[in-house]
């Protein structure tokens, strides 16, 4: 830009000159003024150049010093993950591993997993479900599982997770046959949010679940509970279809996913075949199927289906 404005004014004050001089002085200053041109572009080409190669070389000190980052990172992402496979995988460790490596891997794994669960801490007042909290200096963490069904504050499960070396479960009050060592096995060494998640999910559906058949005892006098297991994920139920002759039916309901408050499957079997197969109680068993049990009979209660 000023090698630009330099030969714009020259030329300006050349046209300027090229006026008032006659024609041999105007060809003299011409060439004086040209050549003072060339000069002063030349000496802005050579600053340009120079400084291109000056940031040219600091381009090539960065580079090298990133990539000498990058395989010093690559170097020790890699130790880590050998240690902790061998931990992983119970496999003794090395003298140089257990001299220094392990204890920048506890300290490693440790931050990573502090970090992590801040980060679920967080969530947590955002889209609830469970709490956190901190305890042992920071070497293990309490979680609290708030469970609720329609809108009513049920039961509260807790369970500490060790986190010294691999995250492990070192107690809890979760009932036996909730299959947790199952899915800690699955997923809580890969995902710790998909775990607290997961189990979230399916210990408010238990809770959910236990409380309907609370409900139909309270609120479906008039139905009896034949079976039902700690799960709640097999539920039997014999109630008695009004009518000419008022018969018994018997409603099994299989909940097949543990995530939720309502069955995947409802099968209807009565003495009467025709009954069973009738549109009234085709109707009934969808309603099983979209409405929680309580609700479903109390509803099969006002149509006039069930005494």
């Amino acid at each position: 830009i000023i090698i630009i404005i330099i030969k714009v004014l020259i030329t300006l004050q050349l046209f300027h000159y090229v006026k008032i001089i006659p024609n041999k002085e105007c060809v003299a200053v011409s060439k004086c003024v040209l050549g003072h041109l060339m000069a002063l572009e030349r000496g802005g080409m050579g600053q340009q150049d120079q400084h291109e190669s000056q940031r040219l070389e600091m381009l090539k000190v960065r580079a090298v010093t990133l990539r000498a980052q990058r395989d010093q990172l690559k170097h020790q992402a890699d130790a880590v993950k050998i240690l902790k496979d061998k931990i992983s995988k119970d496999l003794p460790l090395d003298n140089a591993d257990a001299a220094g490596g392990f204890i920048e891997l506890q300290k490693s794994l440790l931050t990573a997993w502090r970090m992590q669960l801040k980060d679920l801490q967080r969530a947590h007042h955002l889209i609830g479900g469970y709490d956190l909290v901190e305890c042992k200096e920071g070497k293990s963490v309490c979680v609290s599982f708030h469970t609720a069904f329609e809108g009513v504050y049920l039961e509260t499960y807790n369970m500490e997770l060790d986190l010294t070396r691999t995250v492990q479960i070192s107690r809890h009050n979760i009932p036996p046959s909730f299959p947790l060592e199952s899915i800690a096995k699955q997923i809580l060494q890969k995902d710790l949010k998909g775990f607290l998640q997961t189990l979230s999910q399916k210990l408010n559906a238990l809770a959910g679940r236990r409380q309907q058949v609370y409900l139909l005892k309270e609120l479906v006098g008039s139905v009896e509970v034949m079976e039902s297991n700690q799960l709640c994920n097999i539920l039997v139920l014999m109630c008695t279809a009004q009518g000419e002759t008022p018969k018994a039916v018997l409603c099994t309901l299989e909940y097949g996913d543990l995530t939720q408050c309502l069955p995947t499957r409802v099968s209807i079997e009565c003495e009467d075949k025709t009954l069973s197969e009738s549109p009234q109680w085709k109707k009934n068993q969808s309603l099983l199927l979209e409405s929680p049990a309580h609700t479903a009979l109390l509803t099969m209660r006002r149509m006039g289906s069930i005494a």
